[in-house]
């Protein structure tokens, strides 16, 4: 490795690490605002509070589902999360690293670094020695200027990409009860690993468009190909996954979520 991209590579873990640290103390300043312990925050969501303290600390990112169901029961909005930190980021690769010493790391495709959890997962169970974990930071994300208008572009959407997963927002402003969600899952990709489910306020409407997904909804399993669609209550335990070789794309409503929206 050259001394340049050295340079660059240490910019980018530094970058990440950052964000991470941001979007934890963030989540905890919301936390307590509300007057909710991490037990009682690691109950709502099924998770360990060691997994909600080292989140809060900066110290590991959840999956996207996760993150999801958390920002739901505090009220926090995920792009107001990362648009506190995109600055810092506008002139960095679309990727950013994970810094080894948050939590060890190999190199993995595309300029993403997968990293191991050393939090224990939700339910009692612990994470396995070396838990994928990808963080992607898009280029400009919360950027553009404010039109007020009722289209929300494909090159501008608000995203969040984490682990093989991208959840692009297809309202052009927030919505105060519903999520209207463009998603990829890549092949590998999950909503959140398969002994963490997540549940939160609503009912979720899916529908694909390319590829298959594969949807647990309690402990009825789903194979969804292309033309078909999903309903179901958000408060039963659930999961997305693309244990296939094509790129999974759909189409997600969740009406009735409440709070402030997550992207």
């Amino acid at each position: 490795m050259s001394r340049e991209q050295a340079a660059d590579s240490t910019r980018s873990a530094d970058g990440a690490a950052e964000l991470m640290a941001g979007i934890g103390q963030q989540l905890r300043a919301a936390r307590l605002a509300m007057g909710m312990s991490v037990r009682e925050m690691a109950r709502r969501v099924d998770v360990s509070a060691s997994f909600i303290s080292q989140l809060e600390l900066g110290k590991t990112m959840p999956s996207v589902g996760t993150l999801y169901s958390i920002a739901s029961e505090l009220g926090v909005s995920l792009d107001e999360l990362m648009r506190t930190h995109q600055a810092g980021f506008e002139e960095e690769s679309e990727a950013a690293v994970v810094p080894e010493s948050l939590a060890g790391s190999s190199p993995s495709p595309a300029g993403t670094i997968a990293t191991s959890v050393a939090a224990p997962f939700g339910g009692g169970h612990a994470a396995p020695a070396r838990q994928a974990r990808t963080v992607s930071i898009p280029r400009n994300f919360g950027a553009g200027p404010v039109d007020h208008s009722p289209v929300q572009r494909a090159d501008c959407r608000q995203e969040l990409r984490i682990g093989g997963a991208i959840w692009g927002r297809l309202t052009a402003d927030h919505d105060p009860a519903n999520d209207f969600l463009h998603v990829v899952y890549k092949p590998g990709g999950e909503s959140c690993p398969p002994d963490q489910l997540i549940h939160h306020r609503g009912i979720e409407y899916g529908f694909i468009i390319t590829g298959q997904l594969h949807v647990q909804v309690g402990f009825a399993h789903y194979d969804l190909n292309p033309g078909d669609s999903i309903t179901f209550d958000s408060a039963t335990p659930h999961r997305l996954s693309n244990p296939f070789g094509r790129e999974s794309t759909s189409i997600w409503l969740v009406v009735g979520r409440g709070g402030t929206p997550v992207l």
